[in-house]
């Protein structure tokens, strides 16, 4: 009875993800584990941890029995932006930033003799940053929050000496919610706030092979997910005629991505290393065009109503380096290491306020800790540092150009495993 209350407890606070903050490339999230936070996220190889489901779901087949871990990361972003007037003078703002979190719970059985099957439920997708309504930047964005959840059910087995495969769903929730000023060429704004959830349906396949007990490779590809979206849509202003709600659709396709990482053991097993390396497919997200069903202004040169707002992106495609080191100081207890390399794949052209980082250091220490042989705790801290980066105005800004400094995210992350038989 215990057990399943405490099952049922850590399905409860997976299923109410807060909004995580944006820290790693474009607005995906990464911190999928407290163990894999402690080494850079180079955890597709992760010894007897359930947690590999979300990194490398064929490495489920080296676990032998039944697993569950659940844990939760905490974020705390902090960042500047300096605004550069034509009369010579700056003024800076700091982002209003709240803390938050990214729970995640990981489940595994074996399903016959070379087959295994497992549930996973983590946040692959986030962003959450909020500006002073009357900021310089406000006709770009004033709040950008994102949510994005999913639940993947997987498969693995074993085939032929030293190989193993799985395939999952990637059942995708995302909440979007953006607030914004619109230029009215007044002195009063028009302030917008959209606000929709959609479902969607992805996959995951991935391929692992084990040289020998010490050395392994693996590759996983995801898939892209279109998301379809119906949002409410909220218009408010000091003039009458600018109060009104309607709804917005719009879509957006979340990218593919592919990872390949390799595995090697020294020192009598006792230190494990890993190298990991990420492409995803940014270039999916090349527009974000909504359609409203109530006009939103006037065309000024032909007069006619403005159902239609397009805002184009144009990302590329971007890499993500990972590299842990685990080490075994004891029965009881490990160190972890990581570092990860992130690149941006915003471009120069469009950077905007709404994912307002560049490239992307990140350094993590991390520790484990064995009370007996069938549970394990893991704490994690991770220090994420991003490039500055430029950015010009939208229209009415009154600004020449802008620039995003003092980047710092704190993560710490703490998680629990046991096996359960």
């Amino acid at each position: 009875m215990k057990l399943k209350r405490f099952f049922t407890a850590a399905l409860v606070i997976a299923a109410l993800m807060i909004p995580v903050a944006a820290n790693a490339e474009g607005f995906g999230v990464y911190e999928w584990s407290a163990s894999g936070s402690g080494m850079g996220e180079a955890y597709m190889f992760g010894e007897e941890d359930p947690a590999v489901l979300a990194y490398n779901p064929a490495a489920i087949t080296k676990l032998n029995g039944r697993y569950f871990s659940a844990g939760v990361s905490f974020f705390d972003p902090h960042d500047s932006n300096r605004f550069n007037f034509a009369d010579g003078t700056s003024t800076s703002y700091n982002n209003n930033y709240s803390t938050a979190t990214a729970p995640y719970l990981y489940y595994v059985d074996k399903a016959g003799e070379n087959a295994w099957w497992g549930v996973a439920l983590f946040a692959r997708y986030g962003n959450n940053l909020e500006y002073d309504t009357k900021w310089p930047g406000r006709y770009d964005t004033i709040f950008s929050g994102i949510k994005g959840f999913t639940v993947q059910p997987t498969y693995a087995w074993k085939f032929g000496k030293g190989w193993s495969a799985a395939v999952g769903l990637d059942i995708n929730m995302v909440n979007l919610e953006m607030q914004k000023a619109n230029y009215t060429g007044t002195p009063y704004d028009i302030y917008s706030k959209i606000d929709g959830t959609s479902y969607a349906i992805g996959g995951v396949v991935a391929i692992n092979y084990d040289f020998n007990p010490n050395t392994s490779a693996g590759l996983v590809y995801r898939t892209r997910i279109k998301h379809n979206m119906d949002a409410d849509a909220d218009f408010s202003s000091r003039i009458p005629s600018g109060n009104f709600s309607t709804q917005a659709h719009g879509s957006v396709t979340l990218p593919d991505s592919l990872t390949f990482g390799v595995s090697h053991k020294f020192n009598e097993g006792r230190t494990r290393v890993e190298a990991d390396v990420v492409w995803t497919n940014w270039t999916t997200y090349d527009a974000l065009n909504l359609h409203f069903d109530h006009a939103v202004g006037v065309n000024p040169m032909t007069g006619q109503p403005i159902y239609d707002v397009n805002s184009i992106k144009d990302w590329k495609a971007a890499w993500r380096i990972n590299l842990g080191v685990e080490h075994k100081l004891s029965k009881r207890w490990s160190i972890l290491l990581g570092y990860v390399w992130d690149q941006s794949p915003v471009p120069d052209n469009r950077m905007d306020f709404t994912v307002p980082t560049g490239d992307r250091h990140r350094g993590s220490i991390g520790f484990k800790y064995r009370p007996n042989e069938n549970s394990e705790w893991s704490i994690a801290y991770t220090a994420i540092v991003p490039a500055e980066r430029t950015v010009y105005p939208t229209a009415g800004a009154n600004f020449q150009s802008a620039t995003t400094y003092d980047g710092l995210t704190q993560v710490v992350a703490i998680g629990y495993t046991m096996k359960l038989k």
